[in-house]
């Protein structure tokens, strides 16, 4: 009997015996949409932004997933989702159209959108307690606002929006993957006024050339922290996927410093002080909350 495992022992050493392959990860193909401050794009590979660094966090809570980023237009994302093929994607607000065709998996939060304008434009709006409002702005048909085609607004405004692109109030523009174009526009001044996250304004100022700088003001329709997540196709596949990235984000929140450490990174300290504590709590929450329940 010896003398066999000795055998056996030599043989493997010299290669005799076939070797019993390691498991190979499985692969997970993340859509992702360049988004200024979210997810950093040069030449078509991501290279940073809050989002890129929170799924970098989950890449290292999943050695048994072989992640790669395939960057891409949300229209091609949605395709995607329409088809169920086997691809997530992050930085999604959740909306009752999605959701008939993805699981949605809660991540982390933004903060509330904002209305930005050019300087001049600041000294014409009515701000009262440090907000504006959309009725009063959709009111003023001198000022020109767009929305980006390719974006999915706050619940909270969303059905506002639309209402006001409806009646001819506001209107809504393509051009770039995320809608940051609309940002260049208003500080050349072929815009009076959109609305975007202080986040990816910041980004947007420090890497692009603009005219003029522009303002941030909070809106009085929109004052709550947005939650953002992922979504997985409505398949078997997708099912189970987004169970394991549910998983992985609740034992990521229950140590929350190392995600605010992102929010320190990449928000500005005046923002990230603001709310820091409204943060902390959402991944309390988030850390102690039930698995997902999927439908």
């Amino acid at each position: 009997m010896i003398r066999s495992f000795k055998f056996a022992l030599l043989a493997m050493t010299l290669g005799l015996l076939p070797v019993v392959p390691l498991v190979q990860a499985e692969p997970l193909v993340w859509g992702v949409v360049p988004l200024p401050g979210a997810f950093n794009v040069h030449n078509g590979q991501v290279t940073g932004g809050i989002l890129f660094d929170s799924m970098r966090l989950l890449e290292a809570q999943l050695p048994e997933l072989q992640m790669r980023y395939k960057v891409l237009p949300m229209s091609r994302i949605k395709q995607h989702m329409d088809a169920l093929d086997n691809l997530c994607s992050n930085g999604h607000l959740q909306s009752a159209e999605r959701d008939r065709v993805g699981y949605f998996v809660p991540l982390m939060l933004f903060t509330p959108i904002h209305v930005l304008v050019r300087r001049q434009t600041l000294d014409q709006l009515l701000i009262e307690d440090g907000k504006v409002s959309l009725d009063w702005l959709f009111g003023r048909t001198y000022l020109r606002g767009a929305l980006a085609k390719s974006r999915v607004y706050p619940e909270e405004i969303r059905e506002r929006l639309h209402q006001a692109q409806v009646e001819g109030r506001i209107q809504a523009l393509g051009g770039s993957m995320a809608g940051e174009n609309l940002l260049l526009m208003v500080s050349h001044g072929r815009l009076d006024y959109v609305f975007d996250y202080p986040l990816i304004y910041t980004e947007v100022a420090r890497h692009f050339s603009l005219s003029e700088p522009l303002v941030s003001v909070p809106l009085r329709e929109s004052p709550h922290l947005v939650q953002v997540g992922i979504y997985c196709p409505r398949n078997a596949w997708g099912a189970r996927m987004a169970m394991h990235l549910d998983h992985a984000i609740r034992e990521i929140s229950a140590q929350p410093e190392t995600l605010l450490a992102l929010y320190r990174r990449w928000l500005p300290p005046q923002v990230y002080g603001h709310y820091r504590e409204e943060l902390l709590r959402f991944f309390q929450q988030r850390a102690a909350a039930s698995a997902l329940v999927l439908d």
